[in-house]
């Protein structure tokens, strides 16, 4: 196929696939899946993968034989599910393109799991320093710092709706719709259980805002709402995490609560608070897929959909993270994915068989923990 009908036909299928997404989880979502896809198809172009285009196309392929009922070649028979499981080259494809649009999938440690259940060690003292110990002197046990936490997996899963005249199509760009939106769908909700986990109905995990453990800012009193946050106040919560634990530290706000505070004047000298600080230090912070918004001293900024937003405003609030992420939290991966023809006569509101469509169940088993709760701060507004 010339080059000029195979960049054409890629826009007609990029297109449709957007258009069936759009019905399923509205336009605002689809755009972000299609910008993770063009970024995906840039890295592509720029550093290569280790996944092949033949591989593509037979995970596609196998995606259309599951479509019709039939057996699938490529991918791996899933005694458990009745499913398939994606062969270990397409899960890490799937993780590595998770990094780019997830923090907690790119920042937080990744445990390998086997087991539904993982010890993973845990220092849980404030420092470790130790003792001087004399010539036949007994050394005292003064602290006990190396605790555990544990990774208990849960089962994730996402389905996907596509049309089965598309499906005839099977493509390295259709393999990369689906490989995209697998994985956004997995960064999204590690991202959610990350920071906001055990603080709404359905989550399974404990993540920073939800635990007890992590350190708690509490603004000064009369600072009720967000827009109070300010220089002073973000100093303090840098310096609450410890010297050996700040290093790759960042604050992450809601895009809406940075978006305000980035534009805060400072009374007296009418400088911008936060914006304008150490911006030349951001080039030192721009990774693949996600980048930082703004610097606080010398700490970047990151923005995340699933933090509070600044209509969430109000007293006693919990509503930004100053973390080492690489530190404060830990993910496991019980990997591989699954894959499975849905059953269900109905997604999104929709009937598969009136509207000639299949929906495909992409499952992940993984697990989330904060595992060194001094290496993150939560901000929260005053009471009064």
């Amino acid at each position: 196929m010339p080059d000029e009908l195979k960049t054409e036909f890629k826009g007609m299928l990029d297109e449709s696939i957007k258009a069936n997404l759009e019905e399923i989880v509205g336009p605002e979502i689809a755009s972000r899946i299609e910008e993770t896809l063009k970024k995906y198809r840039l890295d592509l172009a720029v550093n290569g993968t280790d996944l092949s285009d033949d591989s593509k196309v037979a995970f596609a392929k196998d995606v259309l034989s599951i479509a019709r009922g039939e057996k699938a070649a490529y991918l791996m028979s899933s005694d458990a599910t009745g499913g398939y499981l994606v062969p270990t080259e397409l899960h890490n494809e799937i993780i590595r393109i998770a990094a780019t649009t997830g923090i907690i999938v790119r920042d937080a440690k990744r445990w390998p799991m086997s087991e539904n259940e993982l010890e993973i060690p845990r220092y849980t003292g404030a420092v470790m320093q130790g003792e001087y110990q004399g010539e036949d002197e007994e050394g005292d046990e003064i602290q006990n710092d190396l605790g555990e936490a544990v990774l208990n997996a849960k089962y994730w899963q996402t389905i996907i709706r596509a049309g089965n005249r598309l499906l005839k199509n099977a493509s390295v760009n259709l393999a990369d719709w689906f490989l995209v939106m697998a994985a956004e769908g997995l960064a999204y909700r590690i991202d959610r259980e990350g920071f906001m986990g055990g603080t709404f109905t359905g989550s399974p995990f404990k993540g920073l805002l939800g635990s007890d453990e992590v350190t708690l800012h509490t603004m000064t009193s009369g600072k009720t709402g967000f827009d109070k946050f300010d220089i002073a106040e973000a100093s303090d919560v840098i310096a609450a995490v410890p010297t050996a634990a700040v290093g790759k530290g960042a604050f992450y706000f809601h895009r809406t609560v940075w978006a305000k505070l980035k534009g805060k004047k400072d009374a007296t000298s009418g400088l911008y608070e936060f914006s304008q600080q150490n911006s030349n230090l951001l080039r030192f912070y721009k990774e693949n897929g996600i980048n930082p918004v703004g610097m606080i001293e010398e700490y970047p900024v990151f923005t995340t959909d699933v933090l509070p937003a600044w209509s969430d405003s109000g007293v006693s609030k919990k509503f930004g993270v100053f973390a080492n992420m690489e530190l404060a939290l830990a993910w496991g991966d019980k990997g591989p994915m699954e894959v499975a023809k849905s059953t269900d006569a109905t997604v999104g509101g929709k009937s598969l068989f009136r509207a000639n469509q299949t929906a495909f169940r992409f499952g992940h088993e993984h697990a989330l923990a904060v595992a060194l709760p001094a290496a993150a701060v939560v901000i929260k507004t005053a009471a009064s």
